[in-house]
């Protein structure tokens, strides 16, 4: 159970998409509470909690778990957060293991499924203090966790949005093969991260806060490609199997992941669960591009939520 703690492309054209409003203002009721939760390992991971404002809304109208990508931490989702707080809904987002300010060795996937089973532990914590299904929000890798988690049917969600999602990578021949070679001989062996800070945003004031982030990882290992390799099959082949509503906002010019596996995962999932926002000129962190286009994205986000929360089907599973 989680601990307290004590202490834009400005040239982008619209996206193709139908209908956007102004997203709402920020409705946070007071900084983010921090705090930790073991998990099964021993491992303890920071956990970040946002609250809407109780002055706006006497009791939250949903949940959202949210899923950071590659390298980064959940501390780089503030601006998210208050966008979710404003439409009145509580955040709950922890920085994964080996990342950020979570416990475990830096960018090292003990198995491929680590970060699955993770994601599960913090999912029942939040069940237990919330009683109510969340709303999975992932980005990048976080995108692929979330979907793999969505798709395997680790725990039923209610809805699943996904941003970038990693679910195809522009791997070489040549990179292939090295990191079969890493993999078997040395797989916790830090190597240069490739992500290029200039391909995440537009703004060139995300890429230099990117860059200056202490908290931001400069390497990776082949156990978290690995990792990668193996969910990004498993979520493709399981696609059919989506049982909840799902978003997806893809950047159509990222170059950290390919949008292409996007497309593919969309086109299999069921038809009547799927909405879809392509934004042609986006970059891979669409939640931080540059205006306009973030505002668009922003309000598609919103629009979109706005027609997903009415209470769900089915309560919450028992308590165990």
């Amino acid at each position: 159970m989680a601990q307290p703690m004590t202490d834009d492309p400005a040239s982008a054209g619209a996206a193709e998409a139908r209908g956007t409003t102004t997203a709402p203002g920020p409705a946070i009721a007071h900084a983010p509470v921090q705090s930790r939760q073991r998990m099964r390992d021993g491992t303890e991971l920071l956990l970040r909690t946002w609250l809407p404002d109780p002055g706006r809304f006497a009791e939250p109208l949903g949940s959202v778990l949210l899923v950071h990508g590659l390298a980064e931490h959940a501390g780089r989702y503030q601006h998210v957060a208050e966008l979710l707080c404003g439409l009145g809904l509580r955040v709950r987002a922890f920085d994964l293991r080996g990342h950020g300010a979570s416990g475990g060795a830096r960018m090292v996937a003990d198995h491929p499924d680590i970060y699955l089973e993770d994601l599960a532990e913090v999912y029942d914590a939040a069940l237990h203090d919330w009683n109510e299904l969340p709303i999975l929000l992932g980005h990048s890798m976080g995108g692929l966790i979330a979907a793999r988690f969505a798709t395997a049917r680790v725990r039923p969600v209610r809805a699943l949005v996904l941003s970038s999602p990693a679910l195809a990578l522009r791997l070489a021949q040549p990179m292939l093969a090295l990191h079969r070679v890493l993999l078997t001989l040395a797989p916790r062996l830090r190597v240069p991260n490739p992500i290029d800070a200039r391909h995440l945003s537009h703004d060139p004031a995300v890429v230099a806060a990117y860059r200056a982030d202490p908290l931001v990882q400069t390497t990776i290992t082949a156990s978290v490609l690995e990792s990668f390799i193996r969910g990004m099959a498993q979520a493709q082949a399981d696609a059919a199997r989506l049982e909840a509503p799902m978003l997806m906002l893809v950047g159509g010019a990222d170059r950290v992941v390919d949008p292409a596996g996007s497309r593919s995962f969309f086109d299999n999932a069921p038809p009547d669960l799927r909405d879809e926002v392509w934004y042609p000129h986006g970059f891979h962190e669409i939640f931080n591009e540059a205006q306009p286009l973030r505002g668009e994205v922003f309000a598609a986000l919103g629009d979109w939520l706005r027609r997903h929360l009415q209470p769900p089907a089915a309560s919450a599973p028992p308590l165990g």
